[in-house]
């Protein structure tokens, strides 16, 4: 399942390609943008692990850290194909429905067509279905 990129991470990640190719220490970069440590290592992690950032080990200040730097155009093209990895998994209609058209059990289907006795244009069957399931209305009997 593909992981979601949170507001954290597109702050993160806009704040580091602003800072270019020579990219920014992260030990400076949490403290720059007044989150925690562990906040900023998770996202980083994850960042990295999408192929939208770089972390290089230095040694900065006498410690060791890393130097993150953003791939440009990483963010937009992992949206891109998100959404359509999205798109593919869900289905445009629900195919269980139609199992249930009259069309499929009519014991005319063979004698039915446009201008023919049996005409699905007035079909009682298939218009009462069309309006159960394809508008989400259930049709109101008036009581006598």
């Amino acid at each position: 399942m593909p992981r979601k990129i949170s507001e954290l991470d597109r702050k993160i990640y806009y704040y580091v390609l602003e800072k270019g190719e020579q990219g920014i220490p992260q030990n400076v970069l949490w403290k720059e943008l007044g989150i925690t440590s562990r906040d900023a290592s998770r996202s980083l992690k994850k960042l990295e692990e999408l192929g939208l950032v770089k972390r290089e080990p230095i040694v900065y200040g006498g410690r060791k850290t890393f130097r993150i730097i953003a791939i440009p155009g990483a963010l937009k093209e992992y949206e891109s194909k998100e959404k359509k990895e999205e798109i593919i998994k869900r289905p445009l209609i629900e195919i269980k429905k139609f199992v249930d058209i009259p069309c499929m059990h009519c014991p005319y289907i063979d004698m039915c067509y446009e201008g023919g006795y049996y005409d699905p244009r007035i079909c009682d069957w298939l218009s009462g279905w069309i309006v159960d399931n394809v508008y989400g209305r259930r049709r109101v009997r008036r009581k006598k």
